[in-house]
């Protein structure tokens, strides 16, 4: 037994870290990038609301601060605020 997990050591293949690692724009994922973006563009320009940038920019870098922690957490949150509630 204990020669075949030695076998298996050997034989195991470094993998690089930025394989593993998923792509992060700005820093942040995907969709809530998107999503930041959107609703941004929706206050300020449909509703004329430009002190809304602020909020943004204060969105932006909690959302990063949150995602170097844990960068699934934004999509988990997301995903599950739409899913439906299935519940008969």
């Amino acid at each position: 037994m204990a020669a075949s997990i030695q076998e298996l050591i050997e034989y195991s293949i470094p993998v690089r870290r930025s394989i593993i690692k998923r792509d992060l724009y700005a820093g942040l994922p995907l969709v809530p990038l998107v999503l930041i973006l959107f609703v941004t563009m929706f206050f300020v320009f449909g509703l004329e609301q430009p002190a809304f940038l602020l909020a943004t920019v204060a969105l932006f870098f909690f959302a990063r601060k949150i995602t170097k922690e844990d960068e699934w957490l934004l999509d988990i949150v997301i995903f599950s605020i739409l899913q439906p509630d299935d519940l008969r």
